[in-house]
């Protein structure tokens, strides 16, 4: 004997009891700390299949994030109930030229969307017909229903003032960044699937979205923060760098050298220690405490690293995402997810004002 301490049960069957209580473990760990996941996929609480349409007046209007709500008395025909309706975070309506007065209480509207798959007289509105006869179409993509007289959704302008200002400052990736809309340049930056261990295809199968979902003001974790459409800033602050993410008014903090004092303790965006290679910004974050991965009900260990690579393009109108999460407990390898952003000099991050909203379909869910 060498000195060191054998299985309990001795040989190979030790070895492998052994293996399973420490998974059994990690994988209880898991559940009990497995929180609320990112904000909600339309899918999971509205019939995308199915469309209503109901008319009335609006008696009620919540301009606020994470989506503006509107109430509506339905005319007797309808039901004469009245409805909730939910559409786009304001702050994305508001960029694409749809101010909130423009639909606001005592409105006689027509409306269509889909319904709600969890409670009775919800929806998600996607088109609106106003008593001047034009439409506003909520999301972007879609084509009228009722009418060619649709209200212009169009990108923002900033004054040439603020322009000017925005080209003289910006230095680098020190900037506002904004996403363009998912398309063919901008695929989704979440994967298809991913190679889960055992113990995270577990936790995963048991997920329920309509609980899992955060769809309150609950802010985003890490990694799932930079999957966010809102625009971000990076502020250069000497020995540390200060990325502002309009989303929950949130904020990371980059330091470009290691802390040595005192104990780091995990926190939901965890711990960031980058440097420049080569004109690059390269992040290393650790000491993620959400647990939580951000997609699909997968979670993350105490052990999750991620490396990013933040890219300027030539011309500085584009920086370029890269994020490499490695953890051996949830993954069976490292994966990669990549994104971008684009420069609109005039762009600023807004507060993001975000309100939970009592008596709403989103605390009748249960």
């Amino acid at each position: 004997m060498d000195g060191r301490e054998s299985p309990r049960d001795g040989g190979m069957e030790g070895l492998e009891m052994n293996k399973q209580i420490v998974a059994t473990g990690l994988l209880l760990s898991l559940f009990v700390s497995f929180g609320v996941l990112a904000h909600h996929s339309r899918t999971t609480f509205f019939d995308m299949s199915q469309t209503v349409e109901l008319e009335g007046e609006i008696t009620r209007v919540q301009w606020r994030n994470p989506h503006v709500r509107y109430w509506i008395q339905t005319d007797p025909e309808y039901g004469g109930a009245v409805w909730e309706l939910e559409t786009t975070p304001p702050s994305i309506l508001e960029r694409q030229g749809i101010s909130r007065d423009i639909l606001a209480a005592g409105t006689r509207v027509r409306v269509a969307g889909p319904p709600s798959r969890l409670v009775e007289n919800a929806m998600e509105a996607s088109h609106v017909l106003l008593p001047d006869g034009r439409e506003v179409l909520l999301h972007t993509g879609r084509a009228p229903l009722w009418t060619n007289r649709t209200v212009e959704r169009a990108v923002q302008e900033f004054e040439e003032d603020v322009v000017r200002v925005a080209k003289a400052t910006a230095n680098g990736i020190f900037r506002v960044w904004s996403r363009p809309a998912i398309g063919p340049d901008r695929p989704p930056f979440w994967l298809d699937g991913y190679p889960l261990t055992e113990t995270a295809r577990a936790v995963s199968s048991v997920w329920d979205p309509v609980t899992g979902i955060d769809i309150g003001c609950k802010p985003k974790i890490m990694p799932a923060i930079m999957a966010s459409s809102y625009p971000f800033e990076f502020v250069d602050e000497g020995d540390h760098l200060r990325l502002l993410a309009e989303e929950f008014d949130q904020e990371r903090i980059i330091h470009l050298r290691r802390t040595t004092a005192g104990e780091v303790l995990p926190t939901p965006l965890g711990y960031s220690v980058g440097y420049w290679e080569q004109g690059d910004l390269v992040v290393t974050t650790t000491h993620i405490g959400s647990l939580d991965f951000g997609s699909e009900g997968i979670p993350l260990s105490e052990n999750v690293q991620t490396l990013e690579r933040f890219s300027l393009s030539p011309d500085e109108h584009r920086l370029n995402y890269e994020i490499t999460v490695t953890d051996s407990d949830i993954f069976t390898e490292s994966i990669i997810m990549t994104s971008h952003w684009i420069w609109r000099p005039g762009e600023t991050i807004k507060p993001y004002d975000c309100i939970e909203t009592p008596g709403s379909w989103t605390d009748r869910r249960d």
